[in-house]
């Protein structure tokens, strides 16, 4: 077995044990710490108007609330019975929609790739792009403009300018359909604005990121002696630039996973509570306001999962661009 297969292995083994050290951490953070619901359900069954038999009633109510969740169970077989249903893909029942929790991920994670993946693909080919660009060309056009989107990008917060944005596209262009219609379907023409808008505002923060990182890792390769050669033989701009690119590759890929990590975990979540998208982060705001622990339990492990796989299919195209990282 060669090195690079070996590392892919092992890096495959890491994932799975990440994986399992995860749900294990969440598990054990779960059992250990008191359930809210436990309050409300005590006080929803207490009767005020028979205040002796009050606290036998909320007892009884708190126990059979225990019992429906086995929490009346050892800590050891809940913990099993914990790992085999999210190995299963049985995460329970969301009290939020009322159907499997998984159900509801599956129904909701579409709409969430609707706008976000046309802004992770325009954000990396234009931030990438200008910020090769404005690396070649310092002061020129494109670094103006690209140091321009990154300052706003960088510091204006993603709830504000979806904000503006809503406030702009209703209020001064009767862009009436900027909120999200679940009536109509998700590719339909009505619900355009409504996927158009918040992606924007990722791939304007994406792009940001993108355009700067790039150019300061541009700017490391310029002065190099394979750029001079390149140069000196009469290449233009395009094949030193695309020269420059693939050895700029690794950093920029290291930085394009973190970014779109931090999208994952917060802006997502932002965006379509500003936005009115029923995506994945909207189904997490409104199992926090349900007090819906299950579900608060998979949004939350969701992107950490998909974060595990985005560093295990980082490290694979490492070794597809530079086969010594294996070695």
């Amino acid at each position: 077995m060669n090195d690079t297969r070996w590392f892919l292995l092992k890096r495959i083994a890491w994932t799975a044990f990440a994986a399992y050290l995860l749900l294990s951490g969440a598990f054990f953070v779960f059992a250990y710490t008191p359930d809210p619901n436990k309050t409300l359900v005590a006080f929803a069954a207490a009767n005020p108007d028979d205040p002796e038999n009050m606290s036998q009633d909320s007892a009884r109510a708190v126990a059979a609330y225990e019992e429906a969740r086995n929490y009346d169970e050892p800590v050891l077989d809940r913990y099993v019975r914990w790992m085999v249903g999210y190995a299963t893909f049985d995460w329970g029942i969301s009290r939020t929609t009322g159907q499997p929790v998984t159900e509801a991920l599956a129904e909701r994670i579409p709409v969430t790739l609707a706008y976000l993946v046309p802004a992770i693909v325009l954000s990396t080919l234009l931030g990438v792009g200008a910020g090769l660009a404005s690396a070649m060309k310092p002061q020129g056009v494109v670094d103006r403009v690209s140091a321009a989107f990154s300052y706003v990008g960088l510091g204006v917060p993603g709830f504000l300018l979806g904000e503006l944005l809503l406030v702009a596209a209703i209020f001064h262009f009767s862009w009436y359909e900027a909120y999200y219609n679940p009536k109509f379907g998700l590719w339909s023409v009505e619900n355009l604005a409504s996927l158009a808008l918040p992606s924007f505002v990722v791939a304007l923060n994406l792009l940001a990121a993108q355009a700067r990182y790039a150019r300061a890792e541009s700017r490391e390769y310029l002065p190099a002696e394979f750029v001079k050669t390149l140069r000196a033989s009469g290449a233009d701009a395009r094949t030193i630039g695309r020269h420059v690119l693939r050895n700029a590759a690794l950093p920029l890929l290291t930085v394009f996973f973190a970014e779109l990590l931090t999208v994952l975990f917060l802006t997502v979540y932002v965006i379509e509570v500003v936005f009115e998208i029923p995506g994945v982060g909207q189904l997490a705001y409104q199992a926090i306001e349900q007090r819906d622990i299950g579900t608060i339990l998979a949004t939350t492990l969701l992107p950490a999962f998909v974060a595990l796989l985005g560093n295990l299919l980082q490290d694979f195209a490492y070794t597809v661009l530079d086969p010594r990282v294996g070695d």
